[in-house]
């Protein structure tokens, strides 16, 4: 959450205060704050434009985002109703584990058990070859269990560990086989159509009928950005509280901060501090959310840094609208905001955070994965939506593109849902010569982001429309530079 990370940071609970006293001056001067429900058409730096000119989707969970093709994926831990951990060509290593574990057992006694050793039992299993392993967990244990499986996945190895009460020791060996059956090895850039996970070098199906207990999903994976080594993305989605929900609530949270009392140093701080956005947030499907940005000012030990922050509560018991915890931190070397300058401006910092952030939506699955009849019918999302280069059409409309200059099929072009958001083909400016001769300068293709404009159809091209696209057989995938001469 927003305080853990202040928390974490050299500012620590002095600056947590005044941004909580920055908040409350902010909304009692602004008290008409709108919901934030798609990221404005932020013009991206010459230098952004470079970095985002190729994109990759990256699956994880079961969602996808996209962000820049040198971007390195990083993942944390993937409970997916157990914990799951991928070693590639790990096997071997996790044989020696399994081995370390046993021993580790043998070795302790249960001292509420008449001092028996901790170790329960070596199981064996085929198909995935592997064995699970059970043991109390600790040595006061008495109802309280660990259960680790070890198996081979073709040349990886493959842990899936769980901390079970006694009782449910038979249900989750079995449910322990039955992970390890389902997951098989994947690409980083693999998007499977298939329901289920995409954690770190693999993909876990779904059961056929899911229980409830099947479908509590821990996903974490962050961003590093290549170009801007400082800056630091990172999204968490969790099953959604169906107790307390708003306990979860980044407003929440935020108003709950402004009952901490400012003191006359918080109130000198304040004035450093400068809140860049702070507003409900809705991403595609995902209506819940709430955001707060800010610059954090140069302090002893700290330099000037951003501190992004977004969470949705989510929809309990749904899986495709989870609770969700998105963080952008810049300034940051060894793990720690602020220990050195941040390479992005305060616009460079929202335009990386609305670009990235505005691509996160649901994986298509199944027939949800091509254009359905429904999806023609009548307009389901609002205007102003957006959508990537490669990302699938998400309403059937006129999309207009963001970058500037003369675009090849025009900046406004109409998709169908189910579409392959397309790169733009982007047509220089001829020279004197070019012109006399009727040629064009060469032309090149580039990622962007689409902006949903308008609803109505596409006019039905006119007799020589009709035969100038026959004759020059143009389509939309063709963006390869036209060679004249």
């Amino acid at each position: 959450m927003l305080k853990g990370i202040l928390m974490n940071t050299a500012i620590g609970r002095l600056v947590l205060v005044s941004f909580a006293a920055a908040m409350l001056i902010q909304t009692a001067c602004n008290s008409s704050q709108k919901e934030w429900k798609t990221s404005k058409m932020i013009t991206l730096t010459s230098r952004l434009q470079s970095m985002f000119e190729r994109t990759k989707t990256v699956c994880f969970g079961r969602f996808m985002v996209d962000v820049p093709a040198s971007a390195t994926v990083v993942w944390g831990d993937a409970a997916v109703s157990l914990g799951v951990n991928v070693y590639p060509g790990g096997f071997d290593e996790v044989q020696l584990m399994a081995q370390k574990f046993i021993e580790e057992l043998k070795s302790e006694k249960a001292i509420y058990h008449n001092d028996v050793p901790l170790l329960i039992s070596v199981d064996r299993v085929s198909q995935p070859e592997g064995r699970i392993v059970t043991g109390y967990d600790g040595f006061e244990a008495i109802n309280d269990l660990r259960i680790n499986g070890y198996f081979k996945l073709k040349d990886d190895g493959l842990i899936i560990d769980a901390r079970p009460l006694k009782d449910r020791k038979d249900a989750v060996i079995a449910n322990i086989t039955s992970i390890a059956r389902r997951l098989r090895q994947r690409t980083e850039d693999e998007i499977p159509a298939e329901p289920g996970n995409c954690i770190e070098h693999a993909f876990l199906s779904d059961k056929p009928n899911p229980t409830s207990d099947d479908l509590l999903e821990h996903i974490r994976v962050g961003f590093r950005l290549k170009e801007f080594p400082d800056a630091h993305f990172s999204i968490y989605v969790a099953p959604s509280n169906p107790h307390d929900p708003e306990g979860d609530s980044l407003e929440t949270q935020t108003k709950r901060f402004f009952e901490d009392p400012a003191t006359p140093d918080e109130k000198k701080m304040l004035a450093a501090i400068k809140v860049l956005r702070r507003s409900a947030r809705q991403i595609h499907d995902w209506h819940t959310g709430f955001e707060a940005l800010m610059r954090m000012p140069d302090e002893d030990g700290s330099h000037a840094h951003h501190e992004f922050q977004m969470k949705f509560t989510g929809v309990p018991h749904d899986v495709l609208q989870p609770y969700a915890d998105i963080q952008f931190q810049t300034g940051v070397a060894n793990d720690a905001a602020g220990a050195t300058k941040a390479g992005l401006t305060d616009e460079e910092a929202i335009a990386v955070w609305d670009k990235i952030t505005s691509t996160i939506r649901v994986r298509p699955t199944g027939s949800a994965a091509v254009a359905t009849s429904e999806a023609d019918q009548a307009p389901r999302l609002l205007l102003g939506e957006l959508a990537a280069t490669g990302r699938v059409c998400p309403q059937t409309g006129w999309w207009e593109s963001a970058e500037p200059g003369e675009v090849q099929g025009g900046r406004r072009q109409h998709f169908k849902a189910g579409e392959r958001m397309p790169r733009v083909v982007l047509l220089g400016e001829p020279s004197l010569w070019q012109r006399l001769k009727g040629q064009r300068s060469a032309s090149y293709s580039m990622a962007t982001m689409w902006k949903l404009v308008d609803y109505a159809p596409p006019a039905p091209p006119t007799i020589a429309q009709a035969a100038t696209d026959t004759s020059q057989g143009q389509g939309r995938d063709d963006v390869a530079p036209r060679k004249d001469g």
